[in-house]
């Protein structure tokens, strides 16, 4: 049976008249949108330096002595000959120890400006002292797994950033049969915070996975 394109022809014509209306609509809707999220992105940006320029203008104020974090040693096995890792002289270091990461600009709305590299050197101290407890741990792990997961533990507490401290502390627990410990480093980790969220997950994954063989 034949087709009668004539019969076509006043849909076609409907559906040409219906897009030539239509686009004006959409062109100008796509306009104001842009606009307005343009609008937004200049509001986040003038917000921003508002409270850059308010935060750099805050006068030094002193560190909170409570910030200020002493290392104890003696709730460690004996460090090793030499102290190979550096365990010692790391703790040694004046270092602070923050309940919560903070931005910069958070800090320096608390301290000022002229606080920013001191606290950074405190922190980095920090992080050195926890590094130190890492390589040391996972050092002796094979050899003395119970002195071994004790440092370990006081990295993960102390929320180091350290994969070594997660891993090792999983595979000790897994050698014991200790789920419950596996447990309770799942959910350490979960709270902890992590520059990169990346290996938060493959901790997690890793963990999780331990969790598994130990049953």
């Amino acid at each position: 049976m034949a087709c009668d394109i004539s019969a076509l022809q006043p849909a076609c014509v409907g559906v040409n008249i219906f897009f030539w209306l239509l686009l004006p609509v959409s062109i100008l809707t796509f306009f104001m949108l842009s606009r307005r999220h343009s609008k937004k992105q200049e509001e986040v940006k003038q917000r921003f330096l508002e409270e850059e320029e308010a935060a750099n203008a805050v006068r030094k104020k002193d560190i909170d002595p409570k910030l200020y974090y002493t290392p104890d040693l003696t709730a460690f096995p004996p460090l090793p000959p030499g102290d190979p890792h550096q365990v010692e002289r790391s703790a040694k270091r004046t270092m602070i120890r923050l309940p919560r990461p903070l931005t910069n600009l958070e800090l320096k709305m608390q301290y000022g400006l002229a606080q920013m590299d001191i606290i950074a050197q405190y922190e980095e101290n920090f992080n050195e002292y926890l590094k130190s407890l890492t390589m040391w741990g996972a050092s002796i792990a094979k050899e003395n797994p119970s002195d071994a997961v004790t440092i370990l533990e006081t990295v993960v507490s102390y929320g180091g950033e350290f994969r070594d401290a997660y891993k090792t502390a999983a595979d000790i627990y897994v050698a014991q049969g200790d789920g419950k410990k596996l447990d309770a480093l799942f959910a350490r980790t979960e709270e902890n915070h992590f520059t990169d969220p990346s290996i938060k997950r493959q901790l997690l994954d890793y963990i999780s996975s331990a969790r598994g063989d130990a049953q």
